[in-house]
């Protein structure tokens, strides 16, 4: 699947040179034995107890497959976990559970990142949402014309300091929902990395569910990069979003490959 982002995911090559083969996602209900809590937030929900939890979290950088210096590659391994307690929590219905990551570049030359996977559930979706682009801004004459050095290139505005400016912008949200076509539903998630720094969120997994509990459980989830010069961080998360809105989020620790 290829998503648009509001430059547009300007060639299918991105979509299948960045996307990641993911394996072993599964959502259940099991817990598991001396579990190593890593991070951990909590809300109160009329009355009730919203905990989301992440354990066992490794994320692994390893060379790229391809060789290249312009990509990254790394798995992940880890569990995620929403638990409702209180008086009401058998009768919750409704909630919506993420898991997924916070990625950031420090420039790129036609690059992306993604994510695909198989799962069994076909009613998840995958989203890539709130990517922050920091673009230069440049000077401009009376027409609104950007001014050009010496060289034919445009010239960065600075401050009263002599500091070069920037400016942010965010992309609208993106869906992507299961294709079917083999014996498991395929899902993909990406974004597009701009040339100058930015910051990307990308929901890998959303899902509803009723009751007092609900866990996500990964096992070597591959994600890559392409077109990336420098470092790549990626901040793994989880979240729970009550039926009336109520939100809790838990973010993990910076991992930089």
């Amino acid at each position: 699947m290829k998503i648009q982002t509001r430059r547009g995911f300007r060639a299918a090559r991105n979509a299948t040179v960045a996307a990641a083969a993911v394996a072993g996602l599964v959502l259940g209900s099991t817990g598991a034995a001396s579990a190593e809590v890593n991070d951990q937030n909590r809300i109160v929900s009329d009355g009730n107890e919203v905990i989301v939890t992440q354990e066992d979290t490794f994320i692994q950088g390893v060379p790229p497959i391809g060789g290249s210096p312009l990509s990254r590659e790394w798995f992940h391994n880890g569990r995620g976990l929403a638990n409702i307690v209180g008086p009401d929590a058998a009768d919750f219905e409704g909630t919506t559970f993420q898991f997924g990551y916070q990625v950031a570049w420090s420039a790129s030359v036609d690059g992306a990142i993604g994510f695909n996977w198989a799962s069994p559930d076909p009613t998840l979706t995958a989203k890539s949402t709130e990517t922050t682009k920091v673009e230069p801004v440049y000077e401009v004459d009376g027409e609104g014309a950007a001014k050009l050095d010496a060289d034919g290139k445009p010239i960065q505005a600075t401050d009263s300091e002599g500091n070069k400016l920037f400016k942010e912008t965010v992309t609208d949200t993106d869906t992507m929902t299961a294709k079917m076509g083999g014996i498991l539903p395929q899902l993909s998630a990406g974004v597009e990395l701009s040339q100058a720094p930015g910051i990307a969120e990308v929901v890998v997994a959303e899902g509803e569910f009723d009751g007092d509990f609900k866990e996500v459980q990964i096992a070597n989830v591959h994600g890559a990069a392409t077109g990336v010069i420098g470092q790549v961080s990626v901040r793994p998360f989880v979240r729970a979003i009550t039926s009336n809105g109520d939100n809790v989020t838990t973010y993990g620790q910076v991992w930089t490959l």
